[in-house]
C-alpha cells in the first residue's frame, strides 16, 4: 500500500476500518463470534450497537475511493459506483464485552457510502439507491 506522507494517521484509521468492515467471507450467522474476534467494541468496551462488513476484498473497497465513487457534496462521503453485498450485524444481547450477541442480516445489491482520505478511514452506511 502506498502511504502519502501525511498519513500515519490515516494508515491506522484504513487498517481498523478494514478490520471492522471489510470481510469476504463473513455470514450473518458469525456476527458474535468474528465480532468477538476481531476485538470490535465501541468506547468503554461497550458493544457496538451495529456493525456492518462489505463483502468484498479490501483493494475492491479502496477503490471506491480511487475513483469507483461519486464524491457527494452535501456529506463529504463518498458512494460506491458498483453495489456491494453487506451483513449488518446488529446488537441482540449485553452492553459490554464479552456479553456482546448479535444477530446478522445479508442485504445484496447496496451502494457503500465511506469517508475518504485517500483511502476509506471510516464507514457511514449501504443505501439501496439514492435519488440524485
Amino acid at each position: 500500500v502506498q502511504v502519502p506522507p501525511e498519513s500515519e494517521l490515516t494508515f491506522e484509521r484504513y487498517n481498523k476500518f478494514k478490520v471492522q468492515h471489510i470481510d469476504k467471507k463473513m455470514t450473518l450467522q458469525k456476527c458474535t463470534a468474528v465480532i468477538k474476534q476481531k476485538n470490535i467494541y465501541g468506547k468503554d468496551n461497550g458493544c457496538k450497537a451495529t456493525n456492518t462488513f462489505i463483502l468484498a476484498d479490501p483493494n475492491e473497497v479502496k477503490s471506491i475511493c480511487e475513483g469507483e465513487g461519486d464524491y457527494l457534496h452535501e456529506s463529504h462521503l463518498t458512494k460506491s459506483k458498483r453495489q456491494f453485498s453487506v451483513v449488518v450485524c446488529t446488537l441482540t444481547k449485553g452492553a459490554r464485552k464479552p456479553q456482546c450477541e448479535y444477530e446478522g442480516k445479508l442485504h445484496r445489491n447496496r451502494f457503500v457510502l465511506v469517508q475518504c482520505s485517500g483511502v476509506p478511514v471510516q464507514y457511514a452506511e449501504n443505501i439501496l439507491d439514492v435519488a440524485e
